[in-house]
């Protein structure tokens, strides 16, 4: 066996041996219809006003930095970015193990591309003859470290919007105390 086999071998069942990040499998509604219904609320007996507010401090709340909010449209855009990439370890590996056989060129190959990730919330906020009616959609965008769009597409975990209505409903009752 070549010298340089060994070497190339074990980099190459380290690259096999790593592992990925995945989470629980999210709940997803069956059809658009089901997705709507979890993406909305109803206050009774509550001002849009208010309930605006309300959806501007749970955004913030959750770390969202509000991009645009016009009470005329009842209408808020905010967003929530954060680096997700990590290097590849593996690859990392790879490279010091192959640094003599190449004379350190492979330490000159990138270990990976870091992404960004954001999660941009549509709120929108609508005054009903006997109260307020909000309705949440979520987009997920990642992109790479140049900015060129890797994926772009709707969130359809029904847990997303629970949670985020949850804070909602949280902020309605602390506006209607004014606390």
């Amino acid at each position: 066996m070549p010298r340089h086999a060994i070497p190339a071998a074990l980099a190459l069942f380290l690259g096999a041996c790593a592992t990925s990040q995945q989470s629980a499998l999210p709940r997803y509604p069956h059809s658009p219809l089901e997705l709507r219904q979890a993406q909305t609320r109803a206050f009774d007996h509550v001002d849009a006003r208010h309930v605006m507010k309300a959806a501007l401090d749970a955004l913030q709340d959750e770390g969202y930095v509000i991009r645009e909010a016009n009470a005329e449209l009842g209408l808020v855009t905010a967003v929530m970015e954060w680096q997700s990439g990590k290097p590849n370890g593996a690859l990392r590996v790879l490279k010091w193990v192959a640094a003599v056989p190449t004379y350190g060129a492979s330490l000159l190959v990138p270990t990976g591309n870091h992404e960004f990730s954001a999660v941009e919330a549509n709120v929108n906020v609508t005054q009903e003859a006997t109260g307020t009616r909000v309705r949440i959609s979520l987009v997920s965008k990642v992109t790479e470290r140049n900015g060129d769009v890797r994926s772009v597409q709707p969130v359809e975990d029904t847990l997303a919007y629970q949670a985020l209505l949850a804070r909602l409903d949280k902020a309605v009752y602390l506006q209607k105390e004014g606390l």
